[in-house]
């Protein structure tokens, strides 16, 4: 067995993400790994059901042995075995976060040698996570560039409280990983957008899009917006936009609905955050680069690309993807400004 990696949770940012990069690297080098002080600053500390579910979920996909997989726990060891690609399906259970879910397992997956057909369910469109229109538009395309083909379909969307979504992700088989650089950031090319509802009336999507072209048009900026209507069990509305720049940069931003929360303040939040972006002169939003980071430091050579915020989660995800791989993340900027991300990577001869 390979010497087991030591994580402390509460490093950092101290959230689920030390645990889901971990999980994901350590199916993928094959590395044993413990994690002690589980979202140690959390206001319910340990682990939560949608973060169970991605330990029992990568259990089941590479065998491992596990130690601590309950609910509440602080502490996880956890020891993979080779990863089998195939039709997986796994259901949170509640409205946890689905494509945190698929985080977890795709990189696994997709450098495991054949193709794999993931079937998740959970929540789709939920605070504090990725959406799956954002896991569609923004973090696939970016994968695709790198030689890594998931290709998704929405079932049904699953919202807060009620959860009961559910996500189909095909993953074809990834001989390489492509680095890419992006920045300084090209001119702007595209600006698009969907504005949607769950079982919800259809104006309220309208008056979400209405809003955001407005504030888009004060600040000089034309967009096209979709309105679409999304089959789901709960009720919920989104948000989301879309910029597309030359050189390859991206930003995406979303704003969720909620109970008592008008439609244009949804929109007002994610116009909000992509103009906020748009003074800065980062190639991704801070979300994005989270998510390069671990497919970039298996590529088969440097990658570079400019962010908006040098986050605490960026680089707690930096640290805890040096502990398993003999790679080098380099962030240069100070905490909360503009950044410049570098990754020497791993060699996978």
């Amino acid at each position: 067995m390979s010497e087991l990696v030591h994580i402390d949770g509460s490093e950092g940012e101290g959230g689920g993400q030390l645990l889901r990069t971990s999980l994901s690297l350590s199916m993928i080098a094959g590395t044993p790994f413990q994690i002690v002080n589980l979202r140690a600053g959390r206001k319910k500390p340990g682990l939560r059901p949608q973060h169970l579910a991605c330990v029992k979920a990568a259990a089941k996909v590479c065998s491992a042995k596990v130690d601590g997989a309950k609910l509440g726990s602080r502490a996880v060891t956890f020891v993979p075995g080779p990863v089998r690609p195939g039709t997986h399906a796994f259901e949170i259970g509640t409205a946890g976060s689905a494509p945190l879910l698929l985080h977890t397992l795709a990189l696994p997956l997709a450098l495991a040698g054949r193709r794999s057909i993931l079937t998740l369910g959970g929540g789709t469109h939920v605070p504090f996570a990725p959406t799956y229109h954002f896991l569609q538009h923004q973090w696939a395309v970016l994968l695709r560039r790198m030689g890594i083909d998931v290709e998704l379909t929405l079932t049904r969307a699953g919202y807060y409280p009620a959860g009961g979504g559910e996500i189909r992700a095909r993953i074809q088989p990834a001989t390489r990983i492509t680095p890419f650089v992006l920045g300084p950031r090209g001119s702007l090319e595209r600006l698009e957008g969907i504005s949607s509802v769950g079982n919800l009336d259809r104006s309220i999507a309208t008056r979400q899009r209405d809003r955001a072209l407005q504030c888009l048009q004060d600040a000089g900026l034309a967009a096209g917006i979709e309105v679409v209507d999304l089959p789901s069990r709960g009720k919920g509305t989104m948000l989301l936009l879309l910029a597309a720049f030359e050189g390859g940069g991206r930003a995406c931003y979303a704003a969720l609905g909620a109970l008592g929360k008008r439609a244009e303040r949804v929109a007002d939040e994610a116009t909000d955050a992509l103009l906020d972006f748009l003074d800065t002169r980062a190639a991704v939003d801070s979300h994005t680069a989270d998510q390069l980071l671990l497919p970039l430091a298996l590529a088969d050579g440097p990658s570079e690309f400019t962010v908006p915020r040098v986050t605490s989660h960026l680089t707690t995800n930096a640290r805890v993807i040096e502990r398993f791989l003999p790679c080098r993340v380099t962030i240069d900027g100070p905490p909360d400004a503009e950044g410049t991300v570098y990754i020497a990577p791993a060699s996978r001869e």
